[in-house]
């Protein structure tokens, strides 16, 4: 006989390992790991990195010589021009010029292709000091990248959590409903025999009802809490995900002095704020540049012809160039001053953020505390009810308690689960959330890099 069901049970267990191999449970790592991938947030700051480390390298080019090629073309009656460019393009005949009516000379039709070559040499400390708020920048961008990966990691974290939540809470409504449905059975029996009144039963089918409700708002939330996964994940809103079991919350330690001192220490926003700071304060460098000499050497190679790169005449030079600042009408002054007041305030700002962190961990910390110490508490209620409920059952079988009795007892008890439900899911949250506020790497926490983030985050 057990062979037989053994046979029978076979080709159910095949396709139920099928359907898990094609649909595997997701884990928390992996949620993360895709939200990292498609999350446009994720995205959009990259692409803000990427482009802050070009304009680093774009300053840097600034330092090098720039080459320009130009082709001009040029017809004129002007007599000094013309002139001029006749032998520019070394085909002045004295014969023919002396034949000729200077002041009325015919139109010289002239194409000239120059190279250019232009090499700073000095320019104030303007070069240099661009060239460090570019860099600096660069640092800035690619720490709020690496900020906002662990933004979209904590509220990827945050919508696991709370889809996991949410079925099991839709779990232990439909299980209420069970137990509330099976006490409405009986209820029905008992009154068919005359042992409680119709009202009793009346009672327990509206309580049924109500529950009937609760277990239909618990589905809708747990599809919004679905789609609210998916979103984080950046993928299409009405996939379904079969969640892996939610792992246990890190373990937290120390004391809050030391989650403040490191989120002042290695929170990435906090250090971008601080390489931007660094920036400004090198553009009151950038406006007292406006007051020394700038030097540079230019060379020149040109072509004249009268057709397109045409190349009949040619002539080079290379020169020096100084130019020094005289008076611009106190533009220079001004531009130094609002430098200087703009670091004072981005100064300013940055303290402000650094005490808004240590806020932050403060209150992470003590929510914390909060969510252990309601958790413990829902706990020895949950005891409590649980103890309540079998008696209260007990006492109905045997005529001693009415029937509202029981669903009090229910209720309670109802509500006992929910509250521990609700304090255990926010204890993971409030662990996560401390972390978060304090700098530490949730991707590394979840297990949710791999190696080509880790290389692109080294």
């Amino acid at each position: 006989m057990r062979r037989k069901i053994i046979a029978s049970l076979g080709p159910l267990l095949i396709l139920a390992s099928a359907a898990a191999a094609e649909n595997p449970a997701l884990t928390i790592g992996e949620a993360v790991r895709s939200a990292l991938q498609h999350n446009p947030a994720a995205a959009a700051a990259r692409s803000s990195a990427d482009a802050a480390a070009a304009r680093a390298r774009q300053a840097k080019g600034f330092r090098l010589p720039r080459v320009d090629l130009t082709e001009m073309y040029d017809r004129t009656d002007n007599p000094a021009e013309a002139f001029a460019f006749q032998l520019n393009q070394e085909r002045f005949d004295f014969p023919t010029f002396a034949q000729s009516d200077p002041n009325n000379p015919q139109p010289v039709t002239t194409w000239m292709t120059r190279l250019e070559v232009v090499q700073p040499l000095y320019t104030g400390g303007k070069l240099s000091a661009r060239i460090g708020q570019a860099s600096l920048m660069a640092e800035a961008e690619k720490l709020t990248h690496s900020r906002t990966e662990e933004q979209v990691t904590f509220d990827t974290v945050t919508a696991f959590t709370n889809l996991a939540k949410a079925r099991e809470y839709a779990a232990l409504l439909k299980k209420a409903r069970q137990t509330t449905a099976a006490h409405v059975s009986l209820a029905g029996k008992y009154a068919a025999q005359g042992m409680i009144l119709d009202a009793e039963v009346l009672k327990a089918k509206v309580y049924l009802a109500q529950m009937d409700e609760l277990v239909e708002q618990a589905s809708n939330r747990g599809r919004l809490a679905e789609a609210a996964l998916d979103f984080q994940m950046g993928i299409d809103q009405t996939t379904h995900q079969t969640l892996a079991p939610l792992p246990s919350p890190p373990r937290v330690g120390s004391d809050m002095t030391h989650w403040t001192d490191a989120a002042v220490d290695q929170r990435r926003d906090l250090n971008a704020a601080r390489r931007k700071v660094e920036a400004g304060r090198l553009e009151e460098k950038v406006a007292r540049s406006g007051w020394l000499p700038e030097i540079a050497v230019i060379g020149r190679y040109d072509l004249y012809d009268h057709s397109m790169f045409g190349t009949h005449g040619d002539s080079g030079s290379i020169m020096a160039v100084a130019k020094i600042n005289l008076f611009r009408g106190g533009s220079d002054r001004a531009a130094q001053a609002a430098a200087r007041y703009q670091s004072s305030a981005n100064e300013s700002n940055v303290h402000r953020f650094e005490e808004g962190v240590r806020l932050e961990v403060q209150q992470a910390w003590d929510d914390l505390g909060t969510a252990r110490a309601r958790h413990n508490t829902a706990l020895a209620s949950l005891d409590s009810a649980k103890e309540s409920l079998r008696v209260r059952e007990q006492r109905f079988k045997q005529g001693l308690d009415k029937m509202i009795d029981l669903l009090d007892a229910e209720t309670q008890l109802r509500e006992a689960e929910i509250r521990e439900l609700v304090a255990r899911y926010d204890t993971a949250l409030a662990t996560y959330r401390l972390y978060f506020a304090s700098g530490t790497s949730l991707i590394d926490l979840v297990g949710a890099e791999g190696p080509a983030l880790k290389e692109k985050n080294r």
